[in-house]
């Protein structure tokens, strides 16, 4: 157990070490101790003790969670990336920026794939419209006692929370193959939210008419997309419409060099996991849910129109 944790340790900071930075040298600098104690350290003869993990976590910014979940096939270790309601929009950023770099990452990579099951509409195909995702952001913000947020129009919007919002939805269309399985109520819900605030007064008659006319090009988009099966950048797109309704979403990220599981909460928020079982486990439930669903991408033309035109009868309801 000593020899997993030091060899972790050591593993996690490697991932953490700047480019052309020696190994050796950045814990020298780190723990002040001597180059022979380093290297004894690194050699596995001596392990790094409690004092120095936690220097090293201090300073290098290596979580000891991972660093001991890795070493128990029994746990998970989950990060929460829960935005910070003393400064919702600059953590919110640095949430969508670290998936950004990971799509990035992925653009050339012709192994990548993703899944979602969706029971709210997909924040990669969502929230490059502005209103919408203001909206998405309002509800969070509104429902959060620790924020001051009365009324939608008093909702500032960063113009860098649009821009990297453009940048998530941009990059994941990069995806080589992406599977999406919706809940046949996803605009359902939305707009059933979006009445809700209307009617207690907290979204104008404008504003809800903006979001309609957003929803109603979210649809043609969509529709555009499930009738090509493929996105812009010419990568595969597979959708499904289920039959049952699902109690949250799911999402799983896979490459060659990452498997990372998403479990949406607190409604812009996502827990995620780098743990091999939790993705195996999270993927094979989304796939499995293919059985209670009709594809609507590329065939199922009949299913995808009736599908489509209820999306626009529940819309015109706004």
């Amino acid at each position: 157990m000593q020899n997993e944790l030091n060899t972790s340790l050591i593993e996690a900071v490697k991932e953490k070490l700047p480019l052309k930075e020696n190994l050796a040298n950045l814990l020298i600098d780190t723990l002040y101790i001597g180059k022979e104690a380093i290297y004894r350290r690194l050699r596995g003869e001596v392990p790094f003790t409690l004092e120095e993990a936690a220097l090293i976590s201090r300073k290098l910014g290596v979580s000891l969670d991972n660093v001991i979940g890795v070493c128990f096939s029994s746990n998970a270790v989950f990060d929460l990336n829960v935005v910070d309601h003393e400064d919702p929009f600059e953590t919110y950023y640095s949430l969508l920026k670290k998936y950004v770099n990971v799509l990035h990452a992925l653009q050339n990579d012709p192994s990548s794939s993703m899944g979602t099951s969706s029971n709210i509409i997909p924040q990669t195909l969502s929230l490059k419209h502005k209103s919408l995702s203001k909206f998405r952001l309002f509800k969070w913000m509104y429902q959060n006692k620790h924020i001051q947020c009365k009324h939608f129009d008093k909702v500032e919007v960063p113009q860098k929370i649009y821009d990297i919002q453009n940048d998530f939805v941009s990059a994941t269309g990069h995806i080589h193959s992406v599977d999406y399985i919706w809940d046949s109520m996803i605009f359902h819900h939305l707009i059933n939210d979006i009445q809700y605030f209307a009617g207690i007064h907290l979204i104008t008659e404008e504003d809800k008419h903006q979001i309609k006319e957003e929803l109603l090009q979210l649809t043609d988009e969509l529709e555009d997309l499930a009738s090509k099966g493929k996105t812009e950048a010419g990568n595969s797109v597979h959708i499904y419409v289920s039959h049952i309704n699902f109690e949250a979403t799911y999402s799983y990220l896979e490459a060659d060099s990452v498997q990372l599981s998403l479990i949406r909460v607190y409604s812009i928020n996502s827990i995620t996991t780098q743990d091999c079982g939790m993705f195996l486990s999270l993927k094979e439930w989304i796939q499995s849910l293919k059985k209670f669903s009709t594809m609507i991408s590329e065939s199922g033309e009949m299913q995808r129109i009736q599908f489509f035109q209820q999306q626009r009868e529940i819309i015109s309801t706004l």
